[in-house]
């Protein structure tokens, strides 16, 4: 195995062909996504209906292709921003690409953890490792506290990961017009996606979140 060094601490490994399957383990510990999602939320698993335009878009998303680097599924709960986002987490994963997913509230916390006790290797782990991984995928914008300590913290990952390019996927329940004024501007410059309809939750086979 041969490392590159992507960050202060952070190494992402170029594996020969018997340890691609280590390689696997340690990109999806590395990465927070809820193993119960591995099967569950995937692509193939998507209920399509007819006025999805944007699903070609998503696919080439998927395989790190496409025009926009930043993707942001917008909605009510239920609607299915979530297991897109994890489908396509696993789909980067599978690739042998860096994955990190965030609640945004938990990201927070636990910058300001670090950031509170002292913890300074940990909090600048957190934070290049949120902005050098190849996708990052932050869920339920919105829900963090809104203060100037989550505003600075975002706006330094959101703008590094734009300025470089790097691919970036938000969730949120909230309507474009009551994200925070500079994550919006960020928003409309990628692929943003309203998703409407019914609740998909509760249907049996199908898990959307």
């Amino acid at each position: 195995m041969s490392w590159r060094r992507i960050a202060p601490g952070v190494y992402e490994g170029v594996p020969g062909a018997d340890q691609e399957d280590t390689m696997l383990g340690s990109y999806i510990k590395m990465s927070r996504m809820p193993l119960i999602t591995a099967k569950s939320h995937r692509l193939p698993s998507w209920e399509h209906s007819e006025d999805e335009w944007w699903w070609k878009d998503i696919e080439a998303f998927a395989k790190g292709e496409g025009e926009y680097p930043i993707l942001s599924f917008l909605g009510v709960n239920g609607t299915g921003k979530t297991h897109l986002a994890f489908a396509i987490g696993w789909e980067w994963l599978e690739q042998g690409r860096t994955v990190l997913y965030y609640h945004a509230a938990d990201l927070i916390r636990a910058l300001r953890d670090g950031f509170q006790l002292g913890a300074v290797e940990s909090y600048s782990t957190i934070i290049a490792f949120a902005q050098n991984c190849s996708l990052l995928i932050l869920d339920d914008l919105g829900t963090e506290r809104k203060n100037e300590f989550a505003t600075e913290q975002l706006d330094l990952i959101v703008d590094y990961r734009y300025i470089n390019r790097k691919h970036l996927i938000f969730t949120s329940n909230l309507s474009l017009d009551k994200v925070w004024p500079r994550i919006a501007d960020r928003m409309t410059e990628g692929l943003l996606i309203n998703l409407k309809g019914p609740s998909h939750r509760g249907k049996e086979g199908k898990s959307h979140a």
